[in-house]
């Protein structure tokens, strides 16, 4: 059987999000590309999976985390397909830490500010500005996923600004809060919709576009701030880091802002150590503002004997 023809099996058969099967669909063409062909269940063995994985080093188009993650996929398929597996024979990968990087807080309201001033409309009618501002402020205050936040209902958001979800990537309940002023935001928006008639009035933060135009304008609003217009991968989850990383700085733990159960996946992946840790140092090291006492010193108050 081909791993692609297995791989619809198996979305049929699991309770499993498009994104899981994505990767699922990601890895499996990943190992396709090196093979040559449609990979089939035949191919589930150590030496031509191990060679896969060393091809993946080898050429290294994709990050050592992605590496991991394909691995991880297609031992998924493989374990379903029910062909014999040890693990252990298995070619490991070796993530290499990263510091997380994150924004200030004052390079994010510059981005923020420069999204308030968007010109022109989405396709659904509401003005670019008001959407792209209250979606980050939403983003950044919540510290939801994208998908989280394209998918909010108003029914959830209470006079209040708390809101009860369940999310999507996780399925843990969580709970949130907002600013009033990022809820007035999601309510103007919510009563365009309404007047203009659209069926998803409901979900105010939903795109109503292509995922590409969003980064565009995203780019064009850091473009705008003068915050990283060079740089890719800097949209709502970089959003998430840089809220997760200032509660940390509160002295708030960033896990619980984030909706993980434990603190180990946020030190990792989402707080900006450049911002939360304190470099450490003897106390006592090289003088910083004096030249130190010496025979040629006059402040040292040491002098060389004149011979008589």
């Amino acid at each position: 059987m081909h791993l692609e023809h297995l791989i619809t099996e198996y979305e049929l058969s699991k309770e499993v999000s498009d994104l899981y099967v994505y990767q699922l669909r990601y890895a499996v063409k990943r190992f396709e590309q090196f093979l040559g062909r449609s990979a089939k269940v035949d191919d589930l063995e150590p030496q031509t999976v191990n060679r896969w994985l060393k091809h993946e080093r080898d050429v290294a188009e994709i990050s050592d985390r992605s590496r991991q993650n394909v691995r991880t996929s297609l031992l998924t398929v493989w374990k379903y397909s029910r062909r014999p597996m040890n693990r252990d024979q298995i070619r490991g990968v070796v993530v290499t830490p990263k510091n997380p990087e994150a924004w200030h807080f004052d390079e994010l309201q510059r981005v923020a500010k420069a999204a308030a001033e968007l010109p022109g409309q989405l396709s659904n009618g509401v003005d670019r500005s008001v959407y792209m501002s209250t979606c980050l402020w939403f983003a950044f205050e919540t510290g939801l996923r994208r998908r989280d936040i394209w998918r909010f209902t108003m029914s959830k958001l209470g006079n209040d600004g708390a809101a009860v979800l369940t999310q999507n990537k996780t399925r843990r309940v969580h709970v949130v809060r907002v600013t009033k002023e990022t809820a007035d935001g999601m309510r103007k928006i919510w009563r365009r919709l309404i007047s203009n008639g659209d069926p998803h009035s409901e979900t105010p933060l939903r795109w109503p576009q292509s995922i590409s135009q969003f980064y565009y304008w995203m780019k064009q609003t850091r473009r705008l701030a003068g915050i990283d217009a060079g740089t890719a991968n800097r949209s709502l989850q970089h959003i998430r880091r840089t809220g997760a990383t200032e509660v940390e700085l509160e002295g708030s733990q960033g896990y619980k802002y984030l909706g993980h159960s434990r603190d180990g996946l946020a030190q990792r992946c989402y707080i900006d150590a450049r911002k939360t840790a304190h470099a450490v140092m003897p106390r006592r090291t090289r003088a910083q503002d004096a030249t130190p006492p010496g025979p040629h010193n006059d402040a040292g108050k040491q002098t060389r004997a004149i011979p008589s």
